[in-house]
């Protein structure tokens, strides 16, 4: 079973392939390529997934990020594929991604370095 600091690894890894995946590339792009779609909602979707398996006392720890958020918007890549906004996705990609990582490098490096 994998533990908080496995999970939250994980999630750095999957923000790291979302920008490493839309570098030098727009909204546009995004909207027009379905194979960079797909690599993109897949990494949010793995995001989503490992902030649901943290425990909670690690989420209730770090309450400054939106854990809730970030599970809500894995359930709708999840189950409203077919009505994703290209928009929204954009701004979680350029906004929340970078925020995020930071977030999680800081809780990586604040709770298992030594």
């Amino acid at each position: 079973m994998r533990d908080d600091r496995q999970r939250l690894e994980d999630i750095l890894e999957a923000a790291n392939f979302v920008l490493d995946f839309t570098r030098n590339r727009n909204k546009e792009a995004l909207a027009k390529d379905q194979l960079l779609q797909s690599a993109v909602l897949h990494q949010l979707h793995v995001i989503g997934e490992a902030v649901n398996r943290l425990t909670d006392a690690i989420k209730q720890k770090y309450p400054e990020l939106p854990w809730a958020a970030i599970y809500g918007f894995r359930n709708r890549i999840a189950h409203e594929y077919f009505k994703l906004d290209i928009d929204l996705v954009w701004t979680t990609v350029q906004s929340d991604i970078p925020q995020l990582t930071k977030g999680i490098a800081e809780i990586i490096r604040s709770e298992f370095s030594s």
